[in-house]
């Protein structure tokens, strides 16, 4: 997968100036009749994505009802989609990559053809999974968030996670995608490439277990900023800085100057969907250049698209500085799905058993 952050930052006056002008040109469709049924992610984001791509969407297509319903995460989707297998009521899943690699495995998603699909054609190769069964649309980078009442001196690199400053002070929820996308990042701090050996990710999570005072924060890696509890905690970027701008600025987020990995989210026609015309109309609407520019500016995921390109400003919040958006990293999704169960195995056994 190539560094995306290069095609996204520039000339973001003039690209906004452009969407706005083709989401102004873009006509009122009331002659097509239908429903959508999503499912999708839950919470703040579930609020932004109907706000910034649902809404819009339902205002282009009057005729189009539309239902989104919220699930807690990527592998309660997967369960409903494998009992609704044989009659689904879900049309178009929102879905983390890894777990999507496997539903594409197990049949779960039609595949989808530009001709029908016509904003197929403006997703980098990387982004399309399983002969365009699943396409990325958004990435959510990892990121460190600290309390910015208790931390002056906000944490500027990962390796600042292993200052003896913050023992006991760091909410780490690590068994699960965040510990599998930070592992590669930690291994290359320690000159390693994830493909090869985790083994120094892992020893470098060891080093950082002793300033972990819970490894599964409650209610959320958010909220334990927020009240005090902890100084730092590893958490993802868009609803961190969703939640600087609404909360008070409570929660500060550092994008550390080595750069970070975005979780990828992707959306999914669901196979022998009862409303596929309609869906593909949504799907082909969420993964244009409006949609995702419009997600990307609101909730700062970052856009797939390759006709978007951010202003200096939402990339800075989405990726960090020039230099943590130079050292931006990627993974091989189709990899890491293969070794996603047993990373998180590892993880359990070797670091949070043991602190």
């Amino acid at each position: 997968m190539p560094n995306i952050v290069s095609q996204l930052v520039g000339a973001g006056t003039l690209a906004a100036s452009l969407i706005a002008f083709v989401a102004g040109a873009h006509a009122q469709d009331a002659s097509v009749k239908g429903t959508v049924n999503i499912v999708g992610f839950s919470g703040v984001f579930a609020d932004n994505y109907q706000k910034f791509v649902v809404e819009p969407f339902k205002a282009k297509y009057p005729g189009i009802e539309v239902t989104y319903q919220q699930s807690k995460n990527s592998a309660e989707t997967l369960a409903l989609l494998t009992l609704q297998r044989d009659d689904p009521k879900i049309d178009v899943a929102l879905i983390d990559v890894a777990v999507a690699i496997k539903a594409n495995k197990e049949g779960l998603f039609a595949k989808l053809d530009a001709s029908e699909v016509p904003a197929l054609a403006e997703q980098p190769e990387w982004a399309r999974f399983g002969e365009d069964k699943a396409i990325a649309f958004s990435q959510d980078n990892l990121a460190i968030l600290y309390n910015t009442d208790t931390v002056k001196e906000p944490p500027t690199s990962w390796n600042d996670l292993t200052d003896p400053k913050y023992k006991g002070k760091i909410a780490a929820k690590l068994g699960d995608t965040r510990g599998v996308i930070l592992l590669p990042i930690l291994s290359k701090l320690k000159g390693s490439d994830y493909k090869d050996s985790i083994d120094p990710g892992l020893d470098m999570l060891k080093e950082i277990a002793p300033n972990v005072s819970t490894w599964e924060p409650a209610p959320d890696c958010y909220a334990v900023i927020q009240s005090g509890e902890v100084d730092l905690s590893i958490c993802w970027n868009g609803r961190s800085q969703y939640l600087h701008d609404t909360q008070g600025g409570k929660i500060g987020v550092a994008a550390p100057k080595e750069g970070s990995i975005g979780q990828t989210n992707t959306i999914g026609l669901v196979e022998k969907s009862k409303n596929a015309a309609a869906a593909k109309l949504f799907v082909d609407y969420a993964l244009g250049a409006q949609a995702q520019a419009a997600f990307a500016e609101k909730s700062f995921y970052g856009p797939v698209n390759n006709k978007v390109t951010l202003s200096d400003v939402v990339a800075a919040r989405i990726y960090g500085s020039k230099e943590a958006q130079a050292a931006q990293m990627s993974l091989d999704w189709n990899f890491v799905a293969e070794k996603y169960s047993a990373w998180i195995q590892r993880i359990n056994r070797e670091v949070i058993a043991f602190n």
